[in-house]
């Protein structure tokens, strides 16, 4: 993001409040980004849970009941059968299935009002600025950017 420093010229009151307020949308701005970061780092570490627990699921499901198992609880190797571990596994499954569908409907809800922040106060991200610069200099000098060019 943009934000020249203008220290070297002297700031009435009324531009420092401004700069200030700057300050403080782009703080909830970057607030805001990272809260989506974490939310989408959050449904990759579930989506994995699920693929393993996918996984776990079709390879035991054609497994005699009675056969034994190994199942890792709370960091405890214990000893059970494909009975009773395969319907705690599909529990979980739909546990974290549940999670990902939740956390999916949160992340869409905190883009749309990052969005709208980032609309309503005509922030730009630094890699859109670039496109732009780099556009409005490519028209300037009448290149079009592309391979042949």
């Amino acid at each position: 993001f943009f934000v020249r420093p203008l220290s070297h010229l002297p700031m009435s009151a009324q531009s420092q409040d401004r700069a200030r307020a700057a300050q403080e949308i782009l703080k909830t701005y970057e607030t805001m980004r990272a809260d989506l970061s974490q939310i989408t780092a959050k449904m990759l570490e579930l989506d994995q849970d699920r693929n393993e627990h996918s996984l776990v699921v079709n390879t035991i499901k054609d497994l005699e009941p009675t056969r034994r198992c190994f199942r890792l609880i709370g960091g405890v190797l214990v000893e059970r059968t494909i009975k009773e571990v395969l319907p705690a596994v599909k529990r979980n499954l739909e546990g974290i299935e549940g999670m990902v569908k939740s956390l999916s409907e949160a992340r869409k809800a905190k883009q749309k009002e990052l969005d709208s922040y980032q609309q309503k106060y005509n922030i730009k991200p630094a890699t859109q600025m670039t496109k732009q610069v780099q556009a409005a200099e490519a028209k300037k000098t009448g290149k079009s950017g592309g391979v042949l060019a």
